[in-house]
């Protein structure tokens, strides 16, 4: 069970079915009810992402979240909230935005969501590495702030409380502080 990068349209699609799945369970704000076609949950920003996914021994997606980089379209954070990102760092050529991280509700205990949630950190970091991005942004719940902290996440909040898709800080994350963060992870499987 860890996550992988998704390339093949078909799969794609099962992670879009999936993250309306999770939608569902929130109660679908009228926002996410406009990215929404049969049954499949996607938007603009989607063109401009890599996708990753989690799956169960039955080949069903478990867990899911995006990378959005080099988008000439921005990124959701900085396009919907106030934030005190400054220019230096919000640099579009390093700068990506993770987001739509959704996991199964049969996963939600810290016992299985560490495992996931390093591989995430492991395909996460190489990826940003690769793309040469120095920063992420994103917008989290706080109690999903909390649990990304405690799952070795650095993320620092760049802004206030705010209304988005319920209450949520928007949030950046730094490649370096991740690494750094996980120094034993990533020595572990040989990632510098």
């Amino acid at each position: 069970m860890e996550f992988q990068i998704v390339t093949d349209p078909q799969l794609l699609d099962r992670v879009y079915a999936f993250r309306y799945e999770i939608l569902q369970e929130k109660e679908v704000t009228r926002e996410i009810v406009a990215h929404i076609t049969n049954g499949l949950e996607h938007d603009e920003y989607d063109t401009f992402s890599i996708h990753f996914a989690a799956y169960d021994e039955n080949g069903e997606v478990i867990a899911c979240t995006r990378l959005i980089h080099h988008s000439p379209i921005g990124l959701p954070t900085l396009n919907n909230m106030e934030h005190s990102c400054l220019p230096y760092i919000c640099d579009p050529e390093h700068l990506g935005e993770f987001s739509r991280i959704f996991v199964s509700p049969k996963l939600r205990g810290i016992k299985q969501l560490r495992p996931l949630f390093d591989s995430l950190k492991l395909i996460g970091y190489t990826t940003m590495k690769e793309l040469e991005v120095h920063d992420t942004v994103g917008v989290l719940e706080p109690p999903f702030f909390r649990l990304l902290q405690i799952l070795g996440f650095p993320y620092t909040k760049i802004g206030e409380l705010q209304s988005y898709y319920g209450l949520r800080y928007p949030a950046r994350l730094n490649t370096r502080a991740l690494y750094e963060a996980n120094l034993e992870l990533y020595r572990k499987n040989k990632i510098s």
